[in-house]
């Protein structure tokens, strides 16, 4: 299995910039921090030794039952969209595609309780304190439509930190954003590049989070759309199936007491992961997602309703060739505001 490795710089994701990442919470313009402030000196010194870390190789098979119970938890999330038994039994079939995105439900980090964060969250290529809160910012996947993974396959990932950006908000919260690659292959080599950025911030206990962002409304009309529901069942069953411990997904009581969040937050790649199921379940056969790129506008919560978005696009020639269909997909929280928005590029299968 080893010499089906690929270095990273040969596979790397299409470049995407997240300079324009906003925070999550406080929906700021962000500029570079002065090289004086003390925690860009913290962060500095930890930035050569996380990008220098040698590359994290895991392995995982694509097992049919985590599959049904992913399939079972997002049909609770999804009611107009409901999956039967029977169709449920035939996305887990041997040999069938993985859904793009619910490939987050395997590689789940063996990292012992003693090892975590103090939010539960794995700390593996997360900076030092003070910046010890940490949001989902956003991500890409760019998967290989000639060898896709599926059912039953081994798999082995790579995984890389490739980028630390220090940033500073109007108001002086100082903001890090770290970018992991993890290089994903089956028997037969690569089958996706998945990069995701998390950004941390600081956190004390004088300190509180910022004021709600400015609802920013979509300029377009949807062309699909359903409604999502996710209860604190759903939240619960995601972290059980990613392993995810951090305690804002599931601790009400911690998200509310602690950081001062109205209720339990609603996972990054569960949200991305349901922007793409509304656009899976009415692509037709023979077409699949080789691109696909979001970022996080703010946060969502726990038992309240959202709406997962999508309209089709041109085409155009800044796209790979053998792109097909285009579309822009986005996710509205309660208010009609943008919570996440990301673009998807399909093509033959």
């Amino acid at each position: 299995m080893a010499s089906l490795l690929i270095p990273h710089a040969r596979l790397a994701l299409r470049a995407t910039s997240f300079a324009a990442l906003r925070h999550p919470l406080a929906a700021c313009s962000l500029r570079p921090l002065s090289s004086a402030a003390s925690p860009t000196d913290i962060v500095t010194d930890w930035k050569a030794t996380v990008l220098s870390k040698p590359v994290l190789v895991e392995r995982d098979t694509i097992r049919p039952q985590t599959l049904q119970q992913l399939a079972m938890t997002l049909d609770k999330a999804t009611p107009d969209l409901s999956s039967s038994a029977t169709s449920i039994a035939k996305l887990s079939k041997a040999g069938a595609l993985l859904p793009v995105n619910w490939h987050h439900v395997y590689f789940p980090p063996m990292i012992g309780e003693q090892d975590l964060g103090q939010d539960g969250y794995e700390m593996t290529h997360a900076p030092p304190a003070p910046f010890l809160a940490r949001m989902w910012a956003g991500g890409g996947v760019q998967q290989n439509p000639a060898n896709p993974l599926r059912v039953g396959q081994q798999m082995v990932m790579q995984t890389k930190c490739t980028g630390v950006d220090i940033k500073q908000s109007r108001t002086g919260d100082t903001m890090v954003f770290v970018t992991l690659e993890k290089l994903v292959e089956n028997e037969a080599g690569w089958a996706l590049t998945d990069t995701r950025t998390l950004v941390y911030m600081e956190k004390d206990e004088k300190s509180v989070h910022a004021p709600k962002p400015k609802i920013v409304k979509p300029r377009k009309q949807a062309d699909f759309s359903m409604q999502v529901f996710p209860t604190a069942i759903t939240l619960f069953r995601y972290s059980a199936l990613t392993f995810n411990s951090h305690r804002i997904h599931f601790d009400h009581e911690y998200a509310n007491q602690v950081e001062k969040y109205p209720g339990c937050l609603v996972h990054g790649p569960l949200t991305s992961t349901l922007m793409l199921e509304n656009l899976r379940l009415r692509l037709k056969p023979g077409l699949i997602v080789k691109n696909f790129r979001y970022r996080a506008l703010s946060p969502l919560f726990v038992n309240q309703p959202i709406k997962i978005c999508a309209k089709n696009t041109a085409v155009v020639p800044t796209m790979d060739a053998d792109v097909v269909e285009s579309y822009e997909v986005w996710v509205e929280n309660p208010e009609g505001g943008l919570a996440m928005s990301g673009t998807v590029e399909v093509v033959k299968a």
